[in-house]
């Protein structure tokens, strides 16, 4: 009897696992509205890749960093965006080669293109500039194959994408309680997500920003599950001694 209501409880947890792995379950053919990406603003600290190119090369050198006497084998990709890199200062600007500060704290990454393209011009007639952000970066921790730190080399960045960096979750994530905590101006914000459900497509935190940080709880069943083979072991020896008490008996 002890064994067959092990084989239950286990039958039970396997049920119970397979709808934790669902994301989106309600989702039935549905058209999906997600709210629109949101526009990172730039904050002191952030490091952004500033490019100006032109059609004389010598003139293009120099308005642009010169790396040629850093050794590129002796320095990971993160190290090489910081010695190219240009850092936001305290006071929210940047300090390029030839025209000097130029203040982007608090405009997009676009409109600080803008911004940079406005004071080349002053210097150059023909000029592009292309300005990217390099310190997109997120931390998903907890209950996920290789929680860490990871860049991000696009434009914009959704949970699910934060998670596939990660390695998906763990057998024990808990995917109806994903925790992001925002830093803002005003304090650490926070957002719970529900990945069972659609309409986390709708949440401010399905697009994470620059330093955004998810927290991947585990479920409440983690201990059990963890625990099952030494519950049905256990009651497999107690059903064994049953019966062999029986049979001396008899």
């Amino acid at each position: 009897m002890a064994l067959v209501l092990a084989m239950v409880l286990l039958w039970l947890s396997g049920c119970n696992r397979r709808a934790q792995l669902l994301y989106m379950a309600d989702v039935q053919g549905d058209t999906l509205a997600s709210l629109a990406m949101p526009r990172y603003r730039l904050n002191p600290g952030d490091l952004l890749s500033v490019n100006v190119f032109t059609q004389d090369e010598r003139t293009t050198r120099l308005f642009n960093v010169n790396s040629s006497s850093y050794s590129y084998n002796s320095y990971s990709s993160d190290m090489l965006a910081y010695v190219n890199g240009y850092m936001v200062s305290d006071s929210g600007s940047v300090s390029l080669p030839v025209v000097g500060e130029v203040p982007v704290a608090g405009l997009t990454v676009r409109q600080a293109q803008d911004a940079v393209q406005a004071k080349v011009n002053d210097y150059l007639s023909d000029a592009q500039v292309f300005v990217k952000i390099l310190s997109f970066k997120v931390t998903v921790i907890g209950e996920v194959k290789r929680p860490g730190t990871y860049t991000n080399y696009k434009e914009n960045l959704n949970i699910f994408e934060a998670l596939a960096l990660a390695g998906d979750f763990s057998d024990y994530g808990e995917r109806s309680n994903v925790l992001v905590l925002r830093p803002t101006d005003a304090g650490t914000r926070t957002y719970r997500l529900n990945l069972h459900d659609k309409g986390v497509l709708r949440s401010e935190a399905f697009y994470l920003l620059p330093n955004d940080t998810v927290i991947v709880e585990p479920r409440r069943g983690k201990v059990f599950a963890l625990n099952a083979p030494n519950i049905s072991i256990f009651l497999s020896i107690i059903t064994t001694a049953v019966l062999i008490a029986n049979f001396l008996v008899k």
